[in-house]
C-alpha cells in the first residue's frame, strides 16, 4: 500500500466513516424525535386548554360566591347582586329559590326588569324538569363540595342562554337552589376572550366553538374561518361548547415536519462539508506527497544525470593525462567527447539554475517585440548540428511574419526545451514538426513529435514541477522533471499559456501561445 492510499484509509477511517455511522443513527432517530415532539405539543397545548377551562370555573365560582354573600339581603334592590349583574354583561339573570322541590317561590334580579316576567316561566319550569339534578346538587353540598351544573331548557326564552345552577345556603342553614342565566357568547367574548389573547400572543390560535356550527364563536386570530381546531377539549362552563387550539400558520404535524427536515438538511449539510473538507484535505496532503515523492526522484534523476558526464570527463581527461591517447585523432576525439560532456552538464546546471530563479521569482523578463517564426529559426540553426547528429528531421512551416509580445532569452528557452523534449520521447520516429501562425489575439507555436505519447492521466500533471511519468516508456528516460514546469512559468511571467494534445504511441504535440505585438513599438 503506497502512502497516498495509507492516508486515504486514515481519513476514512477517522472522519468518514465515524460521521456516516452518526448519520445513519440519527436519522434513523429522527421518527422517534418527531413523535416525541408530537406528544410535546399535545400536552403543552392540553395545559394551555386547562388553564382556560380552569379560567372560566374560577370566573363562575366566584359570580357563586359573591352571590352566596348577598343573598340574604331582601328585595329587589340588592346592591350586591346589582353590583354583580352590572359589572359582568353576560350574566342577564341570577336567581334562586326558597325551597327544594314542588312549587317552590322564584327570586330573580336583573338590570332590565322587563327580563324577569319573561323568563321567570322557564326558570321556574327548566328547575321542575331538573328536580333530580337538584337534589344531588343538594347531596354534594352536605358533604362539603359546592358543584354548579348546567340545566338543559327547551323554553324559547331560554334558547339563547345558559342555566347555571348551584345550591346555596342561607343564614338559618337551610340549603336552596339558585344560579345564572348567561349568555355564552358574551362570556366568551367579554370574559374568556382577554384570558386566550394573553395566552396566545403570537404563537397559538386559540378560539371558541359551538358544536354543529361552521365558524368559531370567538378567535385569536382576527377573521378566523377555520372550522376546526388542530386540539380540541370540552368547554367546561357550557356543554355543546369545544375550546380548540392550534399553532399560528400551520399545524403541528406541519410544524413537527418542518423541524424533522430542517434537522435532517443541518445533519445532511454538516455530511456533505465533511466530506469536501476530507477531500480536499486528501487532495492538498496527496499533493505534497506527491511532490515529496517527485523531488526523490528529482535528486535521484539529477545525480545520474550528473554522474554520467562527470564520469565520461573524468575518465577522458584522467587518459589524456597519463598519455594513453596514441595519436592526434583520439586525442581530438577526447576533447570533444570532453566538451559535449561540459556542455550537457553545464546545461543541466542552467536549467535548475533558471527553474530556481524563476519559482522565487528572481528572473526579470524584458518583453519586447519578437517574430516567432524568425526565432524558430535562429534556434534551429544553432541546433542544426544537434538534431543531425541525433538523426533528426525538423520541418518548419511558418507564416511569413508572426510578431509577439515576449523575452526573447526565456522563449529561446522555451523552444529549446521542447525541442529537447521531442528528442528524448522519440527514439523511432524521428521527425519532429514545427508550426508558427496566428489568431485573433495571440502567436502559437506549435512542436509536434511522432514519439510515445502521453497518457490521458498523466497529461494533466505534466507541468507539475518534478514530475515524471511514472509508468511505460516514458518512465524508462531519463531528465530532471523540470522542462516543462520552467516553459509553463515563463510563459506565465509572458502572459502566454501551453497546451498539449497526445495519444499513446502516436507522439505529442505542445502549442504555446503569446500575445500579438498589436502597438507599432514597446
Amino acid at each position: 500500500m503506497n502512502p497516498t492510499q495509507r492516508i486515504a484509509l486514515i481519513l476514512t477511517a477517522v472522519f468518514l466513516i465515524p460521521a456516516l455511522f452518526f448519520s445513519v443513527y440519527e436519522i434513523s432517530s429522527l421518527t422517534k424525535d418527531e413523535k416525541m415532539i408530537g406528544e410535546i405539543y399535545e400536552k403543552q397545548l392540553e395545559s394551555i386548554l386547562f388553564s382556560v377551562n380552569q379560567y372560566s370555573d374560577d370566573v363562575i365560582n366566584d359570580w357563586m360566591s359573591k352571590t352566596q354573600v348577598s343573598l340574604d339581603a331582601a328585595g329587589s334592590d340588592n346592591p350586591g347582586l346589582q353590583n354583580l349583574l352590572a359589572l359582568n354583561t353576560p350574566l342577564h339573570v341570577i336567581f334562586y329559590s326558597d325551597t327544594v322541590g314542588q312549587e317552590p317561590i322564584l327570586f330573580a334580579y336583573s338590570l332590565d326588569s322587563a327580563r324577569i316576567p319573561h323568563m321567570r316561566p322557564a326558570i321556574e319550569h327548566t328547575l321542575a324538569e331538573h328536580d333530580a339534578q337538584i337534589r344531588q346538587l343538594v347531596r354534594y353540598k352536605r358533604s362539603g363540595f359546592q358543584k354548579n351544573e348546567v340545566l338543559a331548557s327547551a323554553d324559547t326564552a331560554l334558547r339563547d342562554y345558559h342555566l347555571v345552577c348551584f345550591i346555596s345556603e342561607n343564614a338559618n342553614a337551610k340549603l336552596r337552589p339558585a344560579g345564572f342565566v348567561v349568555e355564552p357568547s358574551a362570556f366568551v367574548e367579554d370574559l374568556v376572550g382577554p384570558k386566550l389573547q394573553k395566552i396566545a400572543k403570537d404563537q397559538f390560535v386559540l378560539a371558541v366553538y359551538e358544536k354543529g356550527q361552521a365558524s368559531p364563536v370567538y378567535s385569536t386570530l382576527s377573521g378566523d374561518t377555520v372550522t376546526t381546531a388542530m386540539l380540541t377539549k370540552d368547554f367546561w362552563v357550557f356543554p355543546g361548547y369545544t375550546l380548540g387550539i392550534r399553532t399560528q400558520g400551520a399545524s403541528l404535524q406541519q410544524l413537527v415536519r418542518q423541524r424533522t427536515q430542517t434537522n435532517l438538511m443541518l445533519l445532511i449539510g454538516l455530511d456533505v462539508i465533511l466530506i469536501v473538507a476530507v477531500v480536499l484535505a486528501f487532495r492538498s496532503v496527496k499533493k505534497e506527497v506527491q511532490l515529496a515523492q517527485n523531488k526523490a526522484d528529482f535528486v535521484a534523476n539529477v545525480s545520474h544525470e550528473i554522474r554520467t558526464p562527470l564520469a565520461l570527463i573524468s575518465m577522458f581527461a584522467e587518459t589524456l593525462e597519463m598519455g594513453r591517447a596514441q595519436s592526434d585523432e583520439k586525442k581530438q576525439e577526447y576533447y570533444a567527447i570532453i566538451n559535449q560532456e561540459t556542455q550537457r552538464l553545464t546545461g543541466i546546471v542552467n536549467k535548475i539554475l533558471n527553474f530556481s530563479q524563476t519559482e522565487a521569482g528572481k528572473k526579470t523578463l524584458h518583453l519586447q517585440r519578437v517574430d516567432l517564426a524568425h526565432e524558430v529559426r535562429d534556434v534551429l540553426r544553432v541546433y542544426d548540428f544537434h538534431l543531425k547528429n541525433k538523426g533528426f528531421v525538423c520541418k518548419l512551416e511558418s507564416v511569413p511574419v508572426t510578431e509577439v509580445v515576449a523575452d526573447k532569452q526565456a522563449l529561446v528557452e522555451i523552444i529549446i526545451n521542447l525541442l529537447d523534449n521531442a528528442i528524448k520521447y522519440s527514439p523511432e520516429a524521428k521527425v519532429i514538426d514545427i508550426r508558427t501562425g496566428q489568431n485573433s489575439r495571440e502567436g502559437w507555436l506549435a512542436v509536434r513529435d511522432y514519439g510515445m505519447g502521453i497518457a490521458k492521466a498523466d497529461q494533466k500533471h505534466i507541468f507539475d514541477k518534478f514530475y515524471r511519468v511514472a509508468s511505460g516508456n516514458l518512465a524508462q528516460s531519463r531528465g530532471t522533471g523540470l522542462g516543462l514546469s520552467l516553459v509553463k512559468q515563463l510563459l506565465a511571467q509572458q502572459h502566454g499559456r501551453i497546451q498539449v494534445e497526445s495519444e499513446l504511441g502516436k507522439g505529442s504535440t505542445f502549442t504555446i501561445f503569446l500575445p500579438l505585438a498589436t502597438e507599432p513599438t514597446l
